[in-house]
Formats: structure tokens, C-alpha cells, sequence
């Protein structure tokens, strides 16, 4: 059986990878030319639909993924090292902190995509 912090790890891994998965999906319904950026409601820059900003662009999930378990490997680290070891607690809120990152970011990423078609 998984534990918990697994558990959230891995849900947080497929949630990072939901931008991926729209991007490929809607790759061949997208326009040649996409929007990358807005000025308030208007887009006043494109791109094509498989240049390096929009490929980043389905990375912002993993993107936030990564920084947090970073953030979280380097404050551990520091914890260890004052001789405080991590409360269970602690580790909770961590990874639901991982993962509502993760979410924004995928959610973020997710709606300009949904968007661009």
C-alpha cells in the first residue's frame, strides 16, 4: 500500500503533466500561429504553435512541481542540520502545499491552451 506522501507525490506528478497532455492533444486542432501574450484582453504577440515558449508553456506544471519539492529538499536539509527533525504534520502541509502549487501552475498552463484553439 502506498502511503500518503507518496500518494500526493504522484498525484501531483500526473497534475503536472496535464498540461503536457493538452498541448499534444490539441497540437493538430491549434492555429499556426498562436497567442503567447495579452495586454489586457487583446494578444499582442504570436507564435507558432511549436516554438520553445509554448513547448515551456505545457511545462509550468512540472515547473511547479520541481520548485516546491526543491524548496522542500532545502528547508528539510536545514531542518536537519538545527537538529529539529520534520513533524508529520509538517510533511502534511508540505505536500499539500506541493500540490496546490502544482495546480495553479497546471491550471495556469492548461487555460492558455484550452484558449489558443
Amino acid at each position: 500500500m502506498l502511503s500518503k506522501t507518496k500518494l500526493m507525490m504522484i498525484l501531483s506528478g500526473v497534475v503536472a503533466l496535464i498540461p503536457v497532455a493538452i498541448y499534444l492533444f490539441l497540437y493538430s486542432k491549434m492555429p499556426d500561429r498562436v497567442p503567447i501574450h495579452y495586454d489586457g484582453n487583446m494578444a499582442d504577440r504570436f507564435v507558432s504553435k511549436s516554438s520553445l515558449e509554448v513547448i515551456l508553456q505545457s511545462g509550468l506544471g512540472c515547473l511547479g512541481f520541481i520548485i516546491m519539492k526543491l524548496l522542500q529538499f532545502l528547508l528539510q536539509k536545514a531542518f536537519i542540520q538545527s537538529s529539529n527533525e520534520p513533524s508529520a504534520a509538517l510533511s502534511r502541509i508540505w505536500n499539500i502545499a506541493i500540490l496546490v502549487v502544482t495546480v495553479v501552475f497546471a491550471g495556469i498552463s492548461s487555460y492558455t491552451f484550452i484558449r489558443m484553439v
